[in-house]
């Protein structure tokens, strides 16, 4: 394309058009899982980029926080080209994008809102679809959940395409072509298995975005009172799921926990995903394919049990951070590390709620939190590793705080992060009860 530019006399336009392609190319590779064809139409005045894949999703504007990694692309697209946009073909779509040389100021809210396209039609119920209930799911944390595997399936995706390229490599060096074929043949069923998730996640997404009266980016519809900030705790939910589907839903689970384990292996930028998002993916995957086989359904436990408060501190050690400073702190002050667990606390937030140091260290925050306030935290600290969402960093808050005998004591409570030595972060919480 660079060339095509050049001998164009349209040289001017090349940052731009690399950053376009690149967005739209990284987004068919993480979410079509096909084949791509890029096509570049260059005239006297316009550059016409078209990118096409065989997957007929159309693509969405994600809405993370600021700080997030992810969720730009889109609105990137939007802002470097003079015009853009999707159309669907029998085989798959086109995203497409121009470049000329209108310089007029795209208004910034209409830049968020530029791939926000029409609402997909409801879905038709296959002739062998079974009805599907999912008791209590709880919508707040399914999304949390759903955000955290986005994340770790694109990052999955791209070391799978690294180990691809550097299999293809190391074949072309040794001269093994049969080697070769293989490899080729495993990373389209690696690709495949991907594409196998993402539509047993849609399937969830969808019928729950349908439920609550949301568009397909999450935003409410229009004159439907929910969002996805204020909703039912839980809902039942109720899905078409094609007979055939159940290995897709047992591919959502084994792949998720591939990521899973090479979050806490390190090997990915993605932090590991708390006990609770573990647990409702687990949920969601047996209710699908148990109820396809025949059982009955299930309830959602809730994320208030026990066994979701004690966790292995196998490396409370390695945070490279002095926990002096909340320790020796002579105000209430709670610390936990990037994986929810309490790595220091003041002698004041002991004494003042009857815990003791051995009785908090190395448990997850949640023992404090009081049961039917767990989900909602948990939600938030997920959304906030996945997304850089940070709505309450820096905030005053009155909440309550369990105390070690069962009762709530409501505190003020302000909540800060700090970076450490090692590229993790800590976050601390000041906390004082009312009244004190």
């Amino acid at each position: 394309m660079q060339r095509q530019l050049l001998d164009a006399g349209l040289d001017r336009w090349r940052e731009a058009a690399e950053l376009a392609v690149s967005e739209v190319v990284t987004n068919a590779f993480l979410h079509a899982h096909t084949p791509v064809v890029l096509t570049v139409t260059v005239s006297d005045n316009d550059v016409l980029v078209e990118v096409q894949d065989g997957a007929a999703a159309l693509p969405e504007q994600r809405y993370y926080g600021q700080q997030a990694t992810t969720g730009r692309g889109m609105a990137l697209v939007a802002a470097v080209t003079s015009d853009h946009g999707v159309r669907t073909e029998l085989d798959g779509k086109v995203v497409w994008f121009r470049l000329s040389d209108d310089t007029s100021e795209p208004d910034p809210e209409d830049l968020l809102d530029a791939w926000d396209l029409p609402e997909d039609p409801p879905p038709q119920s296959a002739a062998d679809a079974v009805q599907v209930t999912l008791l209590a799911l709880p919508p707040t944390l399914w999304r949390a959940a759903r955000e955290h595997h986005e994340t770790l399936l694109r990052e999955l995706a791209l070391v799978r395409a690294d180990n691809r390229a550097d299999n293809r490599a190391d074949n072309r060096a040794d001269n093994r072509a049969d080697s070769h074929d293989d490899e080729g043949d495993h990373g389209v069923h690696q690709d495949e298995d991907l594409a196998r998730v993402d539509a047993a996640r849609n399937l969830i997404w969808a019928a729950l975005q349908r439920a609550l009266g949301t568009s397909r980016s999450g935003h409410p519809l229009a004159g439907h009172p929910s969002t996805f900030d204020v909703v039912p705790p839980t809902i039942d939910l109720v899905l078409g799921v094609p007979r055939e589907t159940s290995s897709d839903f047992a591919a959502m689970q084994d792949l998720l926990e591939q990521g899973e384990e090479l979050a806490r292996c390190g090997r990915l930028l993605d932090r590991p995903a708390l006990p609770e998002i573990v647990a409702v993916r687990d949920w969601v995957c047996e209710q699908v394919i148990s109820q396809l086989a025949g059982a009955p359904a299930a309830a959602w436990v809730g994320a208030d049990a026990d066994r979701f408060v004690s966790d292995a501190p196998s490396d409370l050690q390695d945070l490279a951070w002095d926990p002096a400073v909340v320790a020796d702190a002579e105000v209430g002050a709670v610390a936990a590390d990037d994986r929810n667990r309490i790595v220091a606390v003041s002698r004041s937030f002991t004494a003042a709620l009857g815990w003791t140091a051995e009785q908090l260290m190395g448990r997850r925050v949640v023992v404090i939190v009081p049961p039917r306030l767990r989900e909602a935290h948990v939600a938030g600290f997920t959304r906030h590793l996945a997304t850089g969402e940070a709505r309450i960093l820096g905030v005053d808050l009155t909440l309550p705080v369990l105390r070690a005998d069962g009762d709530e004591t409501p505190c003020n409570v302000r909540i800060e992060a700090q970076p450490t030595n090692n590229g993790r972060e800590v976050y601390i919480a000041w906390i004082t009860p009312i009244g004190r």
